[in-house]
């Protein structure tokens, strides 16, 4: 071997070793800061998700009643009328899911009682809708339109305390007039129930005049 040849590899060795164990350093000290890194939003949203769940599930069903109906206070479903939102509950044997039968059935009582309505439930043309749609529709309000923004922030707080009390969610229209899946009349019930934590069937009731 040349004497040039050995110099240079005499030279590069130090550099070599020193690149290994900056390296080698590196890939430790990310591992540790891995270890120890905080928990992600992602861990936080479970974790968060977690504590909502166990505080539901302590919620008697006098208790998500007294919420549902100080949140509805002063909300007012907009159409050709003005109508305010009524409590409905109804017991149910363990965990079903909403349907048109079942709300006919349990809700009915509600509606055939109330002089504004469509009735009898039983009869009416149906049509269902989810949570999360019926929303929709008051996500963004103007001055100039019905509802307005102010009617918007009051329905939309009450949304807020159904989502925060019921699972199960959905939306149901029953009218007088219309077609299989397609509701109108003028005095349609509409009907936001889902299920509370001891496994029953609660929400709110309105009445939309669609001529």
């Amino acid at each position: 071997m040349s004497l040039t040849v050995r110099l240079i590899k005499l030279s590069l060795g130090p550099v070599v070793a020193l690149s290994f164990a900056l390296t080698a350093g590196c890939s430790t000290s990310a591992k540790d800061a891995d270890s120890s890194r905080p928990a992600l939003s992602g861990d936080i949203a479970d974790e968060q998700e977690a504590d909502f769940e166990q505080e539901l599930k302590s919620k008697t069903d006098a208790q998500v009643k007294a919420e549902i109906e100080a949140a509805a206070v002063g909300a007012n479903y907009t159409s050709e009328s003005d109508y305010g939102f009524k409590f409905v509950s109804a017991k149910l044997s363990g965990q079903t899911s909403m349907t048109q039968a079942l709300v006919r059935d349990k809700v009915g009582a509600f509606v055939n009682a109330d002089p504004d309505t469509d009735k009898p439930l039983a009869d009416l043309y149906a049509s269902t809708n989810t949570f999360t749609d019926w929303k929709s529709n008051t996500k963004e309000c103007h001055e100039d339109e019905a509802p307005s923004p102010e009617d918007c922030a009051v329905i939309n707080k009450m949304n807020d305390v159904l989502a925060k009390n019921l699972r199960g969610i959905k939306v149901f229209y029953f009218g007088r007039d219309g077609s299989r899946g397609h509701v109108n009349g003028v005095a349609v019930s509409i009907i936001i129930v889902g299920r509370t934590p001891a496994g029953n069937l609660a929400g709110l009731r309105t009445i939309a005049i669609w001529t």
